[in-house]
């Protein structure tokens, strides 16, 4: 019930929407963010630019940064963030960061960062976030292609989880003539798990599987490390269990 007056109240203006809400958050009593990843999720114009994403840039992308990728990233930074012990607050933010940090590549994917960071803002002003929970997701996307400031868990988390969507499931049609991206059709999925202050990411592959291919993409290997590190944590890469 509460996910469907989300939906009918995104549809009203700015000034009744945050009227509204503030109704609702009280009458339930949560934090401010838990139901802003709600609405944005079932937000029909958002979805179709989620949708769009690979059809439109399907003579130029060898990675899916549609649905698929999305849904990998959002559920990642919840993951990590929950077994790292972040409050609910983090996390939901985390959620929106990831939700919205490749619709740019609806426009193609160079420059795609810095235009999702600048399309994200009609979206989050749909929400009741504050304009600093806004600043810190508008930062994480913008910064997600190379980390070179993180300055919040919701970015370490985002630049984490977007790094390690490398698997068979990501490739697309025009990839699979790319030697990178073609040595992903071997591998079948990324386990992730957290034991103390070590984030392992061990990926589960075939035969068929070269790590050496894998490695020549730097980023595969420097971001996770970046990121973890910046967490309070060692990243530790494993393939079928194994270091």
């Amino acid at each position: 019930m509460i996910r469907c007056l989300l939906i009918l109240i995104s549809m009203f203006s700015s000034r009744y929407r945050t009227f509204f809400f503030n109704m609702i958050k009280s009458f339930i009593g949560r934090d401010e963010n838990m139901d802003n990843y709600d609405l944005l999720n079932n937000d029909k114009e958002l979805n179709n630019i989620i949708d769009s994403i690979n059809k439109v840039n399907e003579n130029s992308l060898f990675a899916c940064h549609g649905r698929y990728h999305f849904t990998f990233v959002i559920k990642t930074i919840e993951e990590l963030l929950t077994k790292l012990n972040y409050g609910e607050d983090i996390i939901e933010l985390g959620k929106i960061a990831g939700l919205l940090h490749d619709i740019g590549a609806v426009e193609g994917k160079k420059g795609h960062a810095q235009r999702s960071s600048e399309m994200c803002i009609h979206f989050l002003d749909k929400t009741t976030l504050s304009q600093e929970n806004k600043n810190i997701i508008i930062h994480a996307v913008e910064d997600h292609s190379n980390g070179d400031e993180i300055n919040s868990p919701v970015g370490a988390a985002l630049l984490f989880a977007d790094k390690i969507d490398l698997s068979k499931n990501r490739v697309l049609e025009l990839g699979k003539q790319d030697h990178f991206h073609n040595n992903l059709l071997n591998v079948e999925e990324v386990i992730l798990k957290v034991e103390d202050k070590n984030i392992i990411i061990n990926y589960i592959v075939n035969d068929r599987f070269s790590r050496e291919i894998f490695e020549e993409w730097e980023k595969a290997i420097t971001i996770p490390i970046k990121a973890s590190t910046y967490l309070g944590c060692n990243c530790i890469f494993q393939f079928n269990g194994e270091m």
